[in-house]
């Protein structure tokens, strides 16, 4: 009987290791993320220059550093917040020109393990930050 019980305890622990290393996201999990139509995305009174200058002063507000930049492909990637519990977030940022004046921006955080609830930065407050710093260039 304490034999069983033994196995049984280990069974539960091996599965929880699986769960935890398989379900990961990855950075290339963002960016089919971003094909599949996923993300926030609004548009704002900013050139595709000043979006990036902007996506920069927001990831420098809220403490994050360096990032994976692919802007020839029109985005960045980054990974924010980890910790020896909480394995951190994933940042997407995309930067489309609508015109000459305007550009579509498109952000997706996700949780780098499916099971944490935590995101560090969330979609609603990269927008709220950068539409705060875009009031700054409209009124320049």
């Amino acid at each position: 009987m304490q034999m069983e019980k033994k196995w049984v305890q280990i069974l539960v622990v091996l599965m929880w290791v699986v769960c935890l290393t398989s379900c990961a996201t990855t950075m290339s999990d963002l960016v089919r993320h971003k094909e599949l139509g996923e993300g926030t995305s609004r548009v704002y009174p900013v050139n595709v220059q000043q979006a990036w200058e902007i996506a920069r002063k927001v990831l420098d507000w809220e403490g994050i550093g360096a990032y994976e930049d692919h802007r020839a492909e029109g985005y960045v990637l980054i990974t924010s917040g980890a910790t020896w519990f909480y394995k951190g977030t994933l940042i997407g940022i995309w930067v489309d020109p609508v015109d000459n004046t305007q550009s579509k921006v498109t952000v997706i955080t996700k949780s780098k393990r499916s099971m944490d609830t935590i995101v560090g930065l969330t979609e609603r407050d990269f927008h709220e930050n950068f539409a705060l710093f875009a009031k700054g260039v409209e009124n320049k």
